[in-house]
């Protein structure tokens, strides 16, 4: 779900999902919708996915919360009331 007013993209999945792929899909979406280059958020990208292997254990469902502005781009990770964010800058 994308909000244009205040520019931030949130993506929810299931635990039936495999989590790992669908977020790398998410985040080179994001990416492209907001016109980044991959290459300065690689960083992100690996720390995308050890959150999400941390948080995701036994949990019902993910949200992670995409937040670009001109000069980075945040993505917070929720689960089961814990959340955490994580930012590239550039």
């Amino acid at each position: 779900m994308s909000n244009a007013e205040n520019n931030f993209t949130t993506i929810k999945f299931s635990p039936d999902c495999e989590i790992e792929e669908i977020s790398r899909v998410a985040l080179a979406a994001i990416l492209r919708i907001h016109k980044i280059d991959p290459a300065v958020v690689s960083e992100l990208a690996v720390l995308l996915q050890k959150e999400l292997t941390n948080i995701s254990t036994k949990t019902p469902f993910v949200e992670v919360e995409f937040q670009p502005s001109e000069n980075s781009i945040s993505a917070e990770v929720r689960a089961n009331g814990d959340s955490r964010t994580i930012t590239a800058t550039w």
